[in-house]
């Protein structure tokens, strides 16, 4: 999906979400408490540098979860689909499974302030990431990063997600097209799973 398509699917959700009952949902879904923060995801990165020869390693991946920074936890998961960007449609699929985190890292608001219920910053964690039928990777790291450019408040770093996988290299947001969106949000805010 390129940018443009990006952008209107986001826009015909996005008049979704101003459904009464959509509203609704996301009351009952979300709970105030403490210093516990959202995060949500969906985006595109890949290796960097791009190799000149062979496959190009991209993978889109999604996830969700709540993190508590002051105490120092971090919960949620996803999944992923990691596949040949050089090659023509259709890109051959190299391996899909889920992940999940395993342990806080940080948490950085780089000084930003807060736009309604957004907050922009960087969300780092570690996570196991489980390709189906394959081996495990342990303790990866995750980098989360949230712009906002709607005022602009900027972190510095491209929107979207950071990860160096071993035996393919580092994994940066695609630049100058970002193919995604990330979101954290500011301080009071779960994803209520029912427990």
């Amino acid at each position: 999906m390129d940018r443009r398509d990006f952008i209107k699917t986001a826009g015909a959700g996005a008049l979704g979400v101003a459904s009464g009952s959509w509203l609704a949902a996301a009351k009952d879904a979300f709970a105030a408490s403490g210093d516990q923060h959202v995060f949500v995801f969906v985006s595109f990165s890949q290796v960097t540098p791009a190799p000149s020869t062979g496959p190009l390693h991209r993978v889109g991946m999604q996830g969700a979860g709540t993190f508590d920074p002051e105490a120092g936890w971090v919960k949620g998961g996803g999944s992923f689909v990691h596949f040949d960007q050089r090659h023509s449609q259709p890109k051959p699929l190299i391996a899909t499974g889920t992940w999940e985190p395993t342990a806080f890292v940080s948490y950085d608001t780089v000084g930003l302030g807060s736009y309604g219920t957004i907050q922009p910053g960087i969300l780092t964690m570690k996570i196991d990431l489980q390709p189906f039928g394959e081996a495990v990777h342990h303790d990866l790291t995750l980098e989360l990063v949230c712009n906002v450019g709607a005022v602009p408040l900027m972190t510095g770093k491209d929107e979207g997600w950071s990860m160096a996988v071993p035996g393919l290299g580092e994994f940066e947001p695609l630049s100058p097209t970002v193919l995604g969106i990330t979101h954290l949000s500011i301080g009071g805010l779960a994803i209520d799973r029912g427990a």
